[in-house]
């Protein structure tokens, strides 16, 4: 495997050496339905008139845009981050060598959490108002938008928004199990807003698998939290006040995709959906929702090996993992990723969960009928 690169571009246009040259450790947050952050350490000195370094550099400049893309070996550029310097933190001490300047980059989500307003939508999907919501951000370029289908509910098909317009997207999110968040787009300052569902457990992202032990071994460690009997089955009755007629609906888990072969150990519990909770979503599409989300109670997290693991990992992909036990071997959504590129090194910390494990070594023997006497 290639050493791993790093480029930056600072307001949009490449960093020059003298520019990279500033940068110590940079370290950059991504997570799923949270915004993502880098830190990027930048060493300050003073000269002998006072006057310290950093303090005139506009792309080190509050509200500066910084991109930051990685690549491994001959693999594709990867966009890490995309965003404005929200945060400038000064450490400033009086022994030498030791002053460092902190920027704080926060991707384009930013731009979603600013004004407070209160809005109504009526008639409108919840995928139309998030598309309406992102087109009226003129920092997001395009957006990836997943449809929904209609409220089944007369009456109940007003969404009103009070807050600001991430405070309505994870709303919105919450109650279609879907994902409202910001990625680095194609180029520099061409952030995409996405409303998503989760990936496909069949997709395949590209990324090499995670590989604990045997050949093209790549991971440090891999711990791994399988509890029991937590998934859930939700159930909800709708009345309608016209004819006082009900329709109950019980989530289906069969329906539900699964990451791995077999169901999580134990039987699931069954759960109510909250008053209010599905008036405005489809009142089948409401207890698969919340089954769905129930689903992800494995957990794993881990740490690659420098120079070792080829690809760079982004949460809302799917990845393999390979050489731990045949219950956890298989398919994982990856949740958390934490890069860590330095001068000489570059790492990467990660959170994956799943829905189901796999069959493993200790699965059942096939089941043979009887003879018929």
């Amino acid at each position: 495997m290639g050493c791993c690169q790093y480029r930056m571009y600072l307001n949009g246009a490449a960093a020059t050496t003298a520019q990279l040259a500033r940068f110590e450790d940079i370290t950059v947050e991504q997570e799923m339905d949270m915004a993502w952050e880098a830190r990027l350490q930048v060493p300050l000195c003073v000269d002998t008139l006072g006057n310290w370094s950093a303090e005139s550099d506009a792309f080190l400049a509050g509200m500066a845009r910084i991109r930051i893309e990685a690549s491994i070996g001959s693999g594709p550029w990867v966009p890490l981050i995309d965003g404005t310097i929200t945060n400038q933190q000064n450490a400033m001490m009086s022994d030498p060598g030791k002053s460092m300047l902190t920027l704080v980059v926060t991707d384009d989500s930013f731009y979603l959490h600013r004004d407070e307003t209160v809005r109504s939508y009526q008639g409108v999907t919840d995928d139309q108002i998030a598309t309406q919501i992102f087109e009226q951000v003129s920092q997001l370029a395009s957006n990836d938008v997943d449809s929904v289908p209609a409220a089944s509910n007369p009456g109940h098909d007003t969404t009103v928004l009070r807050g600001t317009e991430a405070e309505l997207l994870q709303q919105l999110a919450h109650r279609q199990h879907m994902h409202a968040y910001v990625l680095p787009g194609a180029s520099p300052g061409q952030s995409v807003g996405c409303f998503k569902r989760d990936p496909d457990p069949t997709q395949d992202f590209g990324l090499a698998p995670l590989v604990l032990t045997g050949t093209g071994r790549n991971l440090f460690q891999f711990l791994s939290d399988s509890p029991a009997g937590q998934t859930a089955v939700f159930q909800s009755t709708r009345i309608n006040l016209n004819d006082r007629s009900s329709d109950p609906r019980t989530a289906d888990p069969t329906q539900i995709p699964q990451f791995g072969t077999d169901p999580t150990q134990g039987p699931s519990v069954n759960r109510l959906m909250r008053p209010g909770q599905a008036d405005t979503v489809d009142n089948n599409q409401a207890v698969q929702n919340a089954s769905q989300a129930a689903s992800f109670v494995m957990k794993g997290h881990g740490e690659v090996m420098k120079d070792t693991y080829s690809s760079v990992l982004q949460p809302y992909q799917n990845v393999q993992v390979q050489g731990v036990n045949g219950r956890l071997s298989g398919a994982w959504l990856i949740q958390q990723v934490t890069h860590t590129l330095t001068r000489n090194s570059y790492g990467q910390t990660f959170k994956v969960m799943r829905n189901s494990q796999s069959a493993g070594d200790n699965s059942p023997a096939p089941s043979v009928p009887s003879p018929v006497f």
